[in-house]
């Protein structure tokens, strides 16, 4: 029991054990060095990691023995519990891994393998949205099928990050009224072009309007609030009269919780929210990195992907408050900065979640809604692009002809 009786043989043992590792992983980057190309990863291992890994483990097991060896008897049991649901959970982990990578089968030679498009080059930090589309920018949203294009449009944003909507060649009528719209990529317009986008077709079927996108790929109504109290966008809009319309999808609530899913899809770039004050305030993962990086680790898990969880597991009724309460907070900021109360919610339609409780959420707090979800089937060939999962230029088209009907039908337009 001598090796257990002297914290010195101990830490001698451990800088033996540290030092071996240490020499044997510079031989080994050694060999690579000469025998490699010299960048300290032999056959998709990194050896510098290893290394690192293999003393990490080391050092800090023989602090726990010793943690645990000079503690009370209920801070030991406290610890040795802890230890064993960690080892647990890492066993559970590993052997899933190993379990979910090795059915990772590379695809066919005749499977189509889809790329792109490469979404880091459209946006640039924001201190208070996350992201935000690079102002004064054309972006080349492209998408190759087996190496070749499939989906090839420019697109263009203004100063405000706003996406450009362009005007009808045949129209050049006085456009004396605004129409803003808030939204995710379906707004955006995700691989279309600009003259194929939902505010495209709302401006061209009326020519008193111009309409203002303001919605990009992966926002929600964080991003909507975040705009309207952390920017005059009545500054942004030369007209002085007008309406909001907010475009919801079911997806909005994932985004608005932030579920573990979308912390790591997003990176945890996205407005932080004060849920008891409804104010947004600087960027997820800054204001909330003990939850950010627990929602990075989630996201990464091999049990989520291979299982294909998300945390939490399913929708719960305050999770659809908490986005209806985005919602009601944004048509209040919006109604402070227009003067007017000319701001609706369209349900887009949305086959999978026909059972949602939303409308009756958004009506209960005195939100306007224009109710889409039966309009046609989504998701649908018929709707979607044919390489992409986004709706195509016929679904843009077809909701907003049937929003102008509706907004007439109000006498908003």
């Amino acid at each position: 029991m001598r090796f257990f009786q002297k914290n010195t043989t101990l830490f001698a043992r451990l800088g033996y054990f540290i030092s071996i590792v240490i020499l044997l992983i510079l031989s080994v980057i050694a060999i690579e060095f000469f025998v490699g190309n010299g960048d300290g990863i032999w056959f998709d291992y990194d050896l510098r990691l290893i290394g690192f890994r293999v003393v990490a483990w080391a050092v800090g097991l023989v602090s726990l023995y010793l943690l645990i060896r000079q503690s009370p008897p209920v801070v030991q049991n406290i610890l040795l519990s802890l230890t064993s649901v960690f080892f647990v959970i890492y066993g559970i982990e590993t052997v899933v891994g190993w379990i979910h990578d090795s059915g990772q089968k590379a695809p066919a030679a005749n499977q189509p393998q889809y790329a792109g498009p490469a979404y880091d080059s459209s946006y640039a930090f924001d201190e208070f949205l996350g992201r935000k589309p690079i102002p004064n920018h054309n972006f080349k949203w492209v998408k190759t099928l087996n190496g070749k294009p499939v989906i090839d449009v420019l697109m263009h944003v203004d100063s405000f990050s706003r996406r450009i909507t362009p005007f009808a060649d045949s129209l050049n009528a006085q456009r004396n009224r605004y129409a803003l719209f808030f939204g995710c990529s379906f707004t955006y317009g995700d691989a279309v072009a600009d003259n194929e986008t939902m505010p495209y077709y709302f401006q061209k079927n009326n020519s008193a309007f111009q309409a203002y996108n303001y919605g990009f790929f992966g926002y929600s109504p964080r991003h909507m609030l975040a705009r309207l109290q952390h920017q005059d966008v009545t500054k942004q809009v030369t007209q002085k009269q007008g309406f909001a319309v907010y475009t919801y999808i079911e997806d909005h609530v994932n985004r608005a919780i932030p579920s573990a899913g979308w912390i790591g899809m997003y990176d945890g770039y996205f407005p932080d929210v004060d849920e008891s004050s409804m104010q947004t305030n600087g960027v997820y993962r800054f204001v909330h990195p003990l939850k950010y990086r627990f929602g990075m680790m989630v996201f990464k898990s091999k049990v989520r992907q291979h299982f294909a969880m998300d945390f939490p597991f399913a929708y719960r009724p305050k999770d659809y408050e908490l986005t209806a309460n985005l919602i009601k907070k944004s048509q209040e900021e919006y109604k402070k900065q227009f003067k007017n109360d000319d701001f609706y919610v369209v349900l887009y339609p949305d086959a999978l979640r026909i059972d949602s409780p939303m409308l009756g959420l958004l009506k209960e707090r005195g939100i306007k809604v224009i109710d889409f979800r039966n309009l046609f089937p989504y998701p649908s060939k018929k709707y979607q692009l044919q390489h992409d999962g986004h709706p195509n230029p016929e679904a843009h088209r077809l909701l907003m002809q049937e929003l102008s009907k509706e907004l007439k039908t109000k006498g908003v337009i």
